[in-house]
């Protein structure tokens, strides 16, 4: 958790990795903003996420629904239904 806005989305490039430069495109358009503040900021490579979940049972497919959830982009980001229809929940009860 960040103590700030500013903390928490350093907080979030630590994990997701820092934006690329098609990211900072997109989000110029959508909310104005100087993307020069960001030249002088580290690059945070993507964290390794098989790495920190490295028990999970299905860690292929995990790691494949957890990385489509926090795409930037919402336009790129997995919605709920594909979420739930997702290889990770194959063996859910009731699943179809």
């Amino acid at each position: 958790m960040g103590a700030t806005e500013g903390d928490q989305i350093f907080a979030i490039f630590k994990v997701l990795g820092s934006p690329t430069k098609e990211i900072y495109e997109w989000w110029m358009k959508q909310v104005p903003f100087d993307k020069a503040i960001f030249n002088d900021f580290f690059t945070y490579p993507k964290a390794n996420l098989k790495y920190k979940f490295g028990r999970m049972k299905d860690l292929t497919n995990f790691v494949d629904l957890v990385s489509r959830m926090l795409e930037y982009i919402p336009e790129k980001r997995i919605t709920a239904l594909e979420a739930l229809n997702h290889p990770f929940f194959k063996d859910v009860a009731g699943k179809k």
